[in-house]
């Protein structure tokens, strides 16, 4: 947990809403948790707008969203639209829990999944906070 707040102390001027997606990206790579709550924040509500309506959103989001965090200096090509990116990542999540594979780490509808309690920790927020800004 220390690397992510060093990382994330060493851009306090930054106003993550004026970068463009890609350049959340790169910052994503280095670790920046701060430019990853920021990127979330801008494509959570189109990435479930494609999603089909399903009973398990929020954790094919949140697996998603941390296959964003762990792949973001490994995205093929980089001049590409990123929330088409994350939503290819989304489809294909959800397509496999169509087909009866649960997202990473859900193995029990009670209990957040492991990916839902990753990506709250990676955020900083509340498990089930996808999307939504707890700083107002």
């Amino acid at each position: 947990m220390q690397k992510f707040s060093r990382l994330s102390a060493e851009f306090p001027a930054i106003d993550f809403q004026q970068l463009s997606d890609s350049a959340l990206v790169e910052l994503i790579s280095r670790g920046n948790t701060r430019a990853f709550a920021a990127l979330v924040d801008r494509t959570v509500a189109a990435v479930r707008a494609a999603l089909p309506v399903e009973t398990r959103i929020n954790e094919i989001l949140a697996s998603s969203y941390v296959e964003v965090w762990w792949l973001a200096g490994c995205r093929p090509a980089p001049e590409s639209d990123v929330t088409s990116w994350i939503t290819g990542i989304v489809r294909r999540r959800a397509a496999d829990a169509s087909r009866g594979r649960p997202p990473d780490g859900a193995d029990d509808a009670l209990r957040p999944s492991t990916a839902e309690l990753e990506l709250a920790t990676i955020l900083g927020r509340p498990v089930g906070a996808i999307g939504v800004d707890v700083t107002e």
